[in-house]
């Protein structure tokens, strides 16, 4: 009785001051309408670590603190740590690669030396798994004899150097993992196969066929079982969702695959809700039970963006990918940019130390420092377009996390019309034009708020 007439209060208050009943937004909460556990948010090292790395001491830090703190920062609890072709011919120095590699079988493991030191500052300021991605084969290993791919845009890996390429990847993660103490979870030996990477594009990459994918999976997986390390794959790094089932169709339908990959990872560019919804499925009909993960999207716009706008994008794109795609793991690209480009969750420059903050790192933090791993999506519905919801149970202490995406550029009132007797303590931490996921309520239970107009914000109900 209490919470109806505190809601017909609201509804009074509203009419009272101009505001029309229907503006106040209902946010429904099914606790018992669960989804998929939620594997974590992370970042990429890629284009930016093998310079910051060699930072001072507190600017570096200052950098992981706002990346991977979750006081501090956004708490992502992921890293994508590249292995590096070895490409020195790129006309931007921020792409250029260093590899492990001397020659087969022979590392010298002094090299990418700025990036290992982000890489350990990642593991030690609570990092929970890291992904060792690669781009491109070592030149050594492809048709061009670069790893910025082939000049005509075609197949680059040799093809009787799929065995070589496995084990390389392998002898690197062995040593991350038994030297570094790197708490590596997954290998990714592809990025966007369909692609037609050449020189020409400014960076380190390879074109698959989808019959050299497999072939190249089959290779790694048995160096995988070799080597006796507890990693697995991630596959294939699909550059979207719209022609990704070309690709999971070839590997699930390849036995040693299915039985041995435990996700298919596929990238948010260029690909619509729709997309996104007719791939994830494809996969239930025809691989039911198999994961999904978003391991790579940035807003490809050129202009720097420090705002709202673009930090609404990415929130949106974040809940299209976990709440529509049903993705397990959130991962974006360049962390860092020295670029024109609404890229970077954190801007600087080509010279000197700058750390310029966005929007879009606090509006991703809005997820990834509440939403941890081990959480389970529940379902949520709200009566208003503009107010985009999601939320995550905490399995073992029962809080409930709800992340609420204001779209509009007004104030939107909003009431929780479900709720449960246990929660009763509520925090409250906003993303907008006036704060950086800042706590803007601490106290008692609440069964309404006013969200700020552009805006993101998190609920965190407790049951203490």
């Amino acid at each position: 009785m209490k919470r109806y007439l505190f809601l017909l209060l609201l509804l009074l208050l509203c009419c009272s001051s101009g505001v029309q009943a229907q503006d106040v937004t209902t946010i429904n909460v099914h606790v018992t309408e669960t989804r998929q556990t939620i594997e974590g948010f992370g970042a990429s090292g890629a284009w930016w670590s093998q310079i910051i790395g060699g930072w001072s001491d507190e600017n570096r830090q200052r950098i992981i603190d706002l990346l991977f703190s979750p006081t501090a920062g956004i708490g992502l609890t992921l890293y994508r740590y590249n292995i590096g072709g070895g490409e020195q011919g790129l006309i931007d120095p921020w792409r250029n690669t260093e590899t492990f590699e001397v020659s087969a079988g022979v590392y010298d493991w002094t090299r990418d030396a700025h990036a290992l030191r982000v890489l350990r500052a990642a593991r030690d300021a609570g990092v929970e798994a890291v992904v060792v991605f690669a781009n491109s084969p070592p030149g050594r290993m492809t048709v061009s004899g670069r790893a910025a791919g082939n000049p005509g845009g075609a197949s680059n890996l040799l093809p009787d150097m799929h065995d070589d390429f496995a084990q390389y990847l392998v002898d690197i993660t062995r040593h991350l993992i038994e030297d570094e103490g790197i708490p590596v979870r997954w290998i990714s030996p592809i990025n966007e196969p369909q692609w037609d990477w050449q020189p020409s594009k400014g960076q380190e990459g390879c074109h698959y066929t989808t019959d050299e994918v497999v072939s190249v999976l089959l290779a790694l997986q048995e160096a995988i079982d070799r080597s006796g390390l507890a990693v697995e794959i991630s596959a294939i790094e699909a550059a979207e969702w719209s022609t990704a089932a070309i690709y999971a169709r070839r590997i699930f339908d390849e036995p040693r695959l299915a039985n041995a990959l435990d996700h298919f990872a596929v990238h948010s560019y260029w690909s619509s809700p729709d997309d996104k919804a007719r791939f994830a499925d494809f996969m239930q009909r025809h691989y039911p039970g198999v994961p999904l993960w978003m391991s790579e999207w940035t807003e490809m716009q050129q202009g720097r963006d420090y705002g709202m706008d673009s930090a609404l994008l990415l929130a949106n794109i974040v809940h299209d990918d976990l709440t529509i795609g049903g993705v397990t793991s959130w991962q974006y690209w360049i962390a860092v940019s020295k670029y024109n480009f609404r890229d970077g969750l954190i801007y600087t420059r080509e010279y000197g130390e700058y750390i310029e903050e966005t929007k879009r790192l606090w509006a991703l933090g809005n997820y990834s420092r509440f939403v941890r791993p081990s959480a389970v999506r529940v379902e949520v519905e709200t009566d208003n377009d503009l107010v985009r919801a999601s939320a995550y149970l905490d399995p073992a202490g029962g809080a409930l996390t709800l992340v609420v995406i204001n779209n509009s550029a007004a104030p939107q009132p909003v009431v929780f019309a479900s709720g449960d007797p246990r929660w009763r303590a509520l925090s409250v931490y906003e993303t907008s034009e006036t704060h950086n996921l800042e706590l803007v309520y601490s106290g008692a239970t609440l069964d309404a708020h006013t969200l700020a107009p552009t805006s993101v914000t998190t609920f965190v109900f407790e049951t203490d």
